[in-house]
Order: structure tokens, then sequence, then C-alpha cells
């Protein structure tokens, strides 16, 4: 899903590079009434610990909907350890490559929110929405961004508000509100 601005005319996305051969076989029997079902994926190709596909591996895209002009693209996290720490890569100088996990958006008046989403950094971030500067960050306490951001006011306050978890450890689905600062009028 994407997140459409109708201040600026931009709709974000958020995408990922996943590749994948996909096939049809049958369902094991009983447990459908369709004849084939999809299955089967490969995972990213790698030498040496790193992928053979040109980063970014997860990004955000905006796009001016009046143009159809493409007006900023940012990689969806940090650069993975396994990659920055790669041996093969000792010395070389190389941009942030992002995850391979598709951001969870939110559009306000002023902001774009982000969690890198599932299989991604437990990070959520605010961005500039006109330039795709990174404005703030904060870690989230229980794991990776789960569902999508929504906003609501509250006695004149702004708050953000999803769900995180990571199933992987057993964390349950906790609901995380931030809170934007108070306007000092």
């Amino acid at each position: 899903g994407g997140a459409a601005d109708p201040i600026t005319g931009y709709v974000y996305v958020g995408s990922v590079t996943d590749p994948r051969v996909i096939g049809l076989r049958p369902p094991p029997p009983g447990t459908t009434n369709a004849d084939y079902n999809m299955g089967g994926s490969l995972p990213l190709p790698r030498i040496e610990g790193l992928p053979l596909l040109k980063p970014p591996y997860g990004r955000i895209t905006a796009f001016d909907m009046n143009t159809g002009d493409m007006v900023w693209q940012i990689p969806n996290g940090d650069t993975p350890e396994a990659i920055a720490n790669n041996p093969a890569l000792a010395g070389v100088d190389f941009p942030e490559t992002g995850v391979q996990s598709r951001a969870g958006l939110l559009v306000t008046p002023s902001l774009l929110f982000a969690g890198e989403g599932t299989g991604g950094r437990p990070i959520f971030r605010a961005y500039d929405k006109e330039t795709g500067e990174e404005i703030w960050r904060t870690e989230i306490p229980v794991g990776p961004q789960q569902s999508l951001p929504m906003t609501y006011m509250y006695e004149g306050r702004q708050y953000i508000a999803f769900f995180s978890g990571n199933g992987g450890e057993q964390i349950p689905a906790t609901l995380i509100v931030y809170a934007l600062p108070e306007d000092e009028d």
C-alpha cells in the first residue's frame, strides 16, 4: 500500500526488491477446493553473503501524481550489518542500501512517517514529505512495525499509533503510540 497526499499531490510507495519464481502446483488433498495453488520462491541470490542485485533492497518513493514524475526515492532503512561489515566490501564506500522489507507509511499535512515493516529493524522515522530527508527516528521497543500507522487527535494533540511485535521471538502484538510535540503558540 501507499499513502496519498492531497496537499502536495504526491503518492508515497514502499517497495522491495524481491525476485521470485512462482509456479502452480496441485494442492495437498483435502486442503482447498482450488485446482492449483501458487507456490515456490527463491531467496535473494548472493555471492560471499552479498546480494547480486543493485540496492536499494527496500525503498520509499514519492511520485507526483500531477505529472507522473518520480520526485524522490530513499532507501527504507540503513545498510544491514551483514552487508556493511562484509569482508568483501572492506574499504568500499557505498550509500545506504535499505533493508529487504516494505515500509508501512502514513502521510500527514507536514510529515511522512514510516517504519521498516515486517522483516525490517525496529526503527520508526519521520521524513520531510517534499524531499525525503529524515527528520526524526526512534527505536521501537518491542520489534518492527507490523501494521500501517494511523493518526488521531486527543485534547488538541496529535498521536501516531501502530502495532509492533516480533513473532520470531513470540512477542505479542503491542500497540505503540507516539505523541507529536505540542504546538507552542
